[in-house]
């Protein structure tokens, strides 16, 4: 699945469907090396969308990420309402 296979595996709306694709290639911007797993939802709130994201790093670099990835996401939140969260995957976590 890429990111912009998203509108096929969950039903959404198209401003969810954009928010998704900008906050994730906002992140890959300033984090080119992650890569785009899929999307999830959170099992305790439905609205809230998880990215899921490859993520070849360091800890302290994960932790920038994250960091930075909620700052937009949190903008996201309060303009428009969408509940989103990039999670990162350490590359040693993935099945062979």
């Amino acid at each position: 699945m890429t990111i912009n296979d998203i509108s096929s595996s969950f039903d959404l709306a198209p401003k969810q469907q954009e928010c998704i694709k900008n906050l994730f290639e906002q992140v890959k911007t300033r984090f080119p090396e992650i890569e785009f797993l899929g999307l999830e939802r959170n099992p305790e709130d439905k609205e809230h969308i998880w990215i899921t994201v490859l993520a070849p790093m360091s800890e302290e670099r994960e932790i920038q990420l994250s960091r930075y990835a909620a700052g937009l996401a949190a903008d996201i939140l309060v303009e428009f309402d969408i509940m989103l969260s990039i999670m990162p995957e350490s590359p040693e976590l993935q099945p062979a």
